[in-house]
This record gives structure tokens, C-alpha cells and sequence, in this order.
């Protein structure tokens, strides 16, 4: 009985030992999930930010370049006095609104950014409602073909205003408007003509701001 009671004391006594389940793989797979699952959200909030951030900048920048064109281009025809839209005209109208489109088509960057950030922040998990890369990738490209397409165009139609200053200037050279007959060939250089250059280059300044706008974005999105 002695013998008992002090087998059972010395097990009583003895510590017992508490086995710890080793990690396996599922472990370690739900720690990587959780790890990449951040990285994505740090991802697209980073890309979200700087859509927006650079969205932002090339709207206000195009859209300041736009209206001065706009404001210019009506200035210019409203008090020509030749008559009908010469070529260059006709070119340059269409670069600003080309720009214009190009301006409201980057407003929607800004809600895209939102759009990003926001996903980014879901609470049913990160990427939820957010487009997918290709889409985006396809917006910006669009942007920039348009932008090419205006820069091209308006560059045209600089070119055959300037044509058309260096022929009147020539012209100007060998004519005497105070010789009898000499009136009819006198066609100076206005001021006028000179605005137009200007409505032009500023529709060129906005279209290259896009450009690099849009390229930047592209570059962040792929990063």
C-alpha cells in the first residue's frame, strides 16, 4: 500500500508535458496570403494616390491652356477680316477641341484614383470594385493617341499660319501702298494673325502636359 501511495505521489508529482502542434503548411501558407494581401493594398493605394495627384495636375493644366486657347481662337475669327476659315483655322479648331475632350478624359483619372483608393480600403477584401490593370492601361493609352493625334494636327495647322505670315511679309517687302495700284497688293501683318500663333501654341503646350501626364501614369500603374 506504501509502495502504491508513493508511485502515485511520484506521478502526481512528476510535471506533465504539453505537446505543441508543429506549424504546417497551412500556417504558413495564411501568413503569406496575409502578406501579399497587404503589399496588394499598399500597391493600389500607392497607384490610387498618384492618379489622382497626377490627375489632377494635368486637368488644371490643360484645362488653363484650353480656355486661353478657346478665348484666343474666337478673338482671332470673330474680328478677321478675310473671308471663310483659312486651313490653318480649320486645323487649330480642331487641336482645341481635341484638347478639350483630352481635358474632361483626364477629369475622369481623378475618379479613378478615388475609384482605386477606395478599393484599396474595402472592407470585403483589397481589390474589391477596383478595375482591373489592362482597363487602366487602356485609358491612359487612349489619353495619350489623343493627345498625339491634337499635337499633330495643331502642329500642322502652325505650320500654314506661319507660311501664310512669311507670304504676306515677302509680299509686303516689294509692295508701296502710297504708288498708284500699289494699295490693291498691300495685305499686312495683323495682329490678329500673330493671336493665332499664340491660340496654337498653347493648345501644343496642353497636349504635351497630357502626354507626360499620361506617360507618368502609365509608368506608376506598370511599376
Amino acid at each position: 500500500g506504501g509502495a502504491g501511495g508513493a508511485g502515485g505521489g511520484g506521478a502526481r508529482g512528476r510535471p506533465r508535458r504539453t505537446r505543441v502542434p508543429a506549424a504546417g503548411p497551412g500556417a504558413a501558407a495564411g501568413d503569406g496570403g496575409g502578406e501579399k494581401a497587404a503589399l496588394a493594398q499598399r500597391n493600389l493605394m500607392r497607384v490610387g494616390k498618384a492618379v489622382g495627384q497626377l490627375g489632377w495636375a494635368s486637368f488644371w493644366a490643360q484645362l488653363s491652356m484650353s480656355l486661353v486657347s478657346v478665348t484666343i481662337l474666337i478673338f482671332s475669327t470673330a474680328f478677321r477680316s478675310q473671308g471663310g476659315p483659312p486651313v490653318a483655322i480649320i486645323l487649330t479648331v480642331f487641336g482645341v477641341v481635341s484638347l478639350l475632350f483630352s481635358t474632361f478624359w483626364t477629369f475622369r483619372y481623378t475618379r479613378l484614383g478615388r475609384r482605386l483608393r477606395a478599393a484599396a480600403q474595402a472592407p470585403d477584401g483589397v481589390g474589391q470594385g477596383a478595375p482591373p490593370v489592362p482597363a487602366v492601361d487602356r485609358r491612359f493609352a487612349l489619353g495619350v493617341n489623343t493627345n498625339m493625334l491634337g499635337l499633330g494636327v495643331t502642329l500642322l495647322g502652325m505650320e500654314a499660319n506661319v507660311g501664310l505670315l512669311v507670304a504676306k511679309t515677302l509680299t509686303n517687302a516689294t509692295a508701296n501702298p502710297f504708288l498708284a495700284g500699289g494699295a490693291g497688293s498691300w495685305n499686312p501683318v495683323l495682329a490678329l494673325d500673330v493671336f493665332l500663333i499664340q491660340a496654337a501654341t498653347n493648345t501644343c503646350v496642353g497636349h504635351f502636359l497630357s502626354i507626360v501626364f499620361n506617360m507618368w501614369m502609365q509608368r506608376v500603374l506598370r511599376g
